[in-house]
């Protein structure tokens, strides 16, 4: 019971925390500073926001995805972003516990979510957003390390360079961001997880992509953003990667 209660405060904080990284992103891709103006408004009437707008989640749902001034049209993402922050960041504190690990893994899960969510907006994954989270994540893994240091060096190289080779081959089909946000995995996770992260990343973005194609949701050369399905990815390759590949292999056996 005080588990359930802890971890509902955990998700409420992390519903706040989802409303900011959407300035963030949104923000970055304006090319604005993210703390001036310091109070948020709307994007068509430029209406100050006060606390009844900006209430995660609830505040679209009461105001029915309109501006409470303009009656202009909220964006479905604004939500959407918030609950995403808010599971993909409870989870991971609930399966990793409150380590000094899991901060590292938070920290650069917070820094995916930020390039996922400018993604879905603009198909984009800024450097002002990507370079930063290198140096934070690098500087953590300089001082937590349950593996050797070199293993995330590896992570690094090995994230990155797929993902360059892949670009070469697809002609295109990878982007600098996508090569740069391996990279950033690669540092933070290790050279194993960020193998697993690909390789479920290319999975995710199959399940949800080909039928979406074979329906004729997306056309045959549209392009998607690669970003949801790089958090999946990874998210799943930290928290199942090994067990999912174990179970495989004695299956296999």
């Amino acid at each position: 019971m005080q588990a359930t209660l802890l971890f509902s405060y955990v998700f409420l904080l992390f519903l706040f925390l989802g409303s900011f990284l959407n300035v963030v992103a949104l923000r970055t891709l304006a090319g604005t500073s993210v703390l001036n103006p310091k109070h948020s408004h709307c994007p068509h009437c430029n209406t100050r926001l006060t606390w009844r707008d900006l209430m995660p989640v609830l505040s679209w749902l009461f105001l029915r995805g309109q501006c409470r001034t303009c009656a202009k049209p909220i964006h479905w993402l604004y939500p959407v972003g918030e609950l995403m922050v808010a599971v993909v960041m409870t989870f991971v504190v609930y399966h990793g516990g409150f380590t000094w690990e899991t901060l590292v893994v938070a920290v650069l899960f917070l820094f995916i979510l930020t390039v996922t969510i400018t993604d879905l907006h603009a198909k984009l994954m800024p450097n002002k957003i990507t370079y930063p989270g290198l140096i934070v994540v690098c500087s953590l893994r300089l001082f937590i390390h349950p593996d050797p240091w070199w293993d995330y060096a590896l992570g690094f190289l090995v994230g990155g360079g797929l993902l360059t080779v892949l670009a070469l081959v697809s002609k295109g089909g990878m982007g600098g961001g996508d090569i740069k946000l391996f990279a950033l995995i690669g540092l933070g996770l290790g050279v194993e997880t960020v193998l697993f992260a690909l390789f479920y990343s290319c999975l995710w973005g199959t399940v949800v992509g080909l039928p979406l194609r074979l329906t004729g949701k997306i056309k045959a050369r549209q392009p998607i953003p690669f970003g949801p399905f790089i958090l999946l990815g990874s998210w799943t390759a930290w928290a199942y990667g090994t067990d999912i590949w174990q179970a495989y292999l004695h299956l296999y056996r």
